[in-house]
């Protein structure tokens, strides 16, 4: 996965100096993740990254598309055992900027697969362990942000998305704080 994002960067950073009045852009970003509700109970904070690919339909609004990865451990460390849940959000949303400027507040919502996974591995009393499963789920990324451009092409992109999958029995929520840069293409 480090190697596609870092992919992603080196793609974006080579094609940012193409024309400012570019309608296509995309952000790379870092990642911390909060557990909430039922998943929060088990799960420790998260960390990943995510990439953007933004498409401006009007001044104002954005289409959008992203791909991450966010990976949790667990709250309190069971001896002998590694236990570790991770996600590959997949989303296409949309982006509404509030007002023009160098600082660009802007709301979002977002829709999408999340591809979830979870690992227990390790060795107690004589026996081994070694589970995995992975599950795609559907699920919803209301967001609030801001952009403030350093530069036409270039912009520090802030936010948080409350990302709330709807698994079996209760949902999995974890709220996403989210910063990095934003490019034009």
């Amino acid at each position: 996965m480090k190697k596609i994002l870092l992919v992603l960067f080196v793609t974006v950073f080579a094609v940012s100096f193409a024309n400012a009045q570019s309608k296509m852009g995309a952000s790379v970003q870092g990642t911390l993740s909060f557990p909430t509700g039922d998943f929060g109970d088990g799960a420790g904070t998260g960390f990943g990254a995510t990439g953007t690919f933004i498409y401006s339909v009007s001044p104002m609004l954005d289409v959008t598309g992203s791909v991450g990865y966010v990976k949790w451990g667990t709250k309190e460390s069971i001896p002998g055992y590694e236990v570790s849940f991770s996600d590959i959000p997949i989303l296409v949303g949309l982006r509404y900027a509030f007002g023009k400027g160098q600082f660009l507040p802007y709301g979002s919502a977002e829709v999408g697969l999340h591809m979830l996974s979870s690992s227990v591995k390790g060795t107690l009393f004589g026996f081994t362990v070694d589970q995995s499963d992975t599950e795609t789920k559907f699920g919803i990324a209301p967001g609030v942000g801001f952009l403030y451009k350093f530069n036409p092409k270039t912009s520090l992109d802030v936010n948080a998305k409350y990302n709330m999958i709807f698994t079996e029995g209760s949902s999995t929520t974890h709220l996403s704080v989210n910063a990095g840069v934003a490019f034009a293409l």
